[in-house]
């Protein structure tokens, strides 16, 4: 498949990575990563060049034991436990949520445990903000999880061996997060004898195997997730998570992948005002790449974009009344084109071309200065007004008159 190759990195490059954010340089006497099936699983989540997580677990034929520690917004800690039947399915499951202070201690957030028996499953919450126990019907076979957005490795991996060697079929996979009520169906499919995928929010995450039906990396580069999982030399996640609490502290953390931005502006007789969120480039190629060609992209990252005129203006010829709209864009290596959408309100990826209400052509430019972040920003003309999206060193512009 596609993105198979691109986990087989140099495991001094992650090694660098986690130490310094970025990758730098590579040593090629790095020792090489234990693929034997008994291995303990070390597992590194890349967001571009940022580390995202580390997760770490061993498995044998009666249980799994793991640990998780993950960047964003703040680092947090998850430790869990799965016990399995004898058909290899998860019975019992319990996990605890904690957050790494920068002197080392471990502050509680929450807990809760997973049994599963007879077409039920029973949940356990401690702490947090809804702590308390509840049963649901459950289908055998169903996986906990530490939550949905948290892609686990161990969740991946039980997938890949429940799924077996089914070949390119859809399979019903039953999810169950700390937060549910009832377990959530999952589009999972085969795809070849070491392959699978599963949804993540509308979109395919790809997982590959090793002997064992170990799992050897994972890609999210079709989701709006963006990330790639690799498998790496050990790794001290005490020490990662001591690290990156401290930087948390310093105000230097990851924070939010992609921060919500607004631009309020005043030009030409009407006020102006986008909200959006801004993905950073992290070291990757942008146009044609993480935003693809021939693709309705939601112009920024999370919700879709708002976009609101006090007073009706022109965008490139095209008469747009006063009100609010959501903003789209599409590319391709030779043109760029502005959607402007009558839907409003939805998250940035439902997209409803019926809802177009107008698509007006972008002009292309060298940015003024490099841009990490995608941003929105507006200049007066002689004529009007200037809406610029920039990003890397990249500028895409239209002009606007008010009516």
């Amino acid at each position: 498949m596609k993105y198979r190759s691109e986990f087989f990195l140099l495991p001094a490059a992650l090694l660098v990575l986690l130490t310094s954010g970025c990758t730098d340089g590579t040593d090629t006497n790095t020792p090489e990563i234990d693929f034997s099936p008994s291995a303990t699983r070390t597992l590194v989540t890349t967001l571009g060049s940022d580390s995202l997580s580390v997760e770490i677990y061993t498995r044998t034929e009666n249980e799994i034991n793991g640990i998780l520690v993950a960047r964003s917004p703040s680092t947090y800690m998850i430790s869990y436990t799965a016990i399995l039947a004898d058909d290899g399915t998860i019975q019992q499951f319990s996990a605890e949520r904690s957050t790494p202070k920068s002197d080392g201690s471990r502050e509680f957030q929450m807990s809760w445990t997973v049994s599963l028996e007879d077409g039920q499953a029973t949940l356990v919450r401690e702490g947090g903000q809804n702590p308390g126990s509840i049963t649901m019907e459950a289908p055998h076979g169903t996986i906990p999880t530490l939550g949905r957005a948290t892609a686990a490795g161990f969740v991946l991996e039980q997938v890949g061996l429940q799924l077996g060697d089914m070949e390119s079929e859809e399979a019903e996979t039953w999810l169950i997060y700390p937060t549910s009520t009832a377990p959530q169906q999952n589009r999972s499919m085969v795809l070849s004898a070491d392959s699978i995928s599963m949804d993540f929010f509308g979109s395919p995450r790809y997982g590959w195997f090793g002997d064992g039906k170990q799992l050897l990396g994972a890609s999210a580069l079709k989701t709006t997730m963006k990330s790639e999982t690799r498998r790496s030399l050990p790794l001290d996640v005490d020490e990662l998570a001591d690290r990156w609490a401290a930087m948390d502290a310093a105000g230097t953390g990851m924070g939010t992948p992609s921060p919500r931005a607004e631009l309020s502006r005043s030009i030409a007789g009407t006020d102006i005002e986008i909200i959006y969120s801004q993905p950073a480039k992290r070291g990757r190629d942008i146009w044609g790449t993480l935003v693809p060609y021939n693709e309705v992209w939601r112009t920024g990252a999370n919700s879709a974009t708002m976009f609101s005129t006090s007073k009706n203006i022109v965008i490139e010829g095209t008469s747009i009344p006063a009100g609010t709209y959501t903003l789209w864009t599409t590319f391709t290596a030779d043109s760029q084109t502005l959607i402007i959408n009558s839907q409003t309100g939805q998250w940035g990826t439902q997209y409803d071309s019926s809802q177009d209400f107008a698509r007006v052509p972008m002009t292309m430019s060298s940015a003024p200065a490099f841009s990490e972040r995608f941003t929105f920003s507006a200049d007066e003309t002689d004529g009007g007004g200037q809406l610029n999206l920039d990003w890397d060193n990249t500028r895409f512009s239209v002009q606007f008159s008010v009516e």
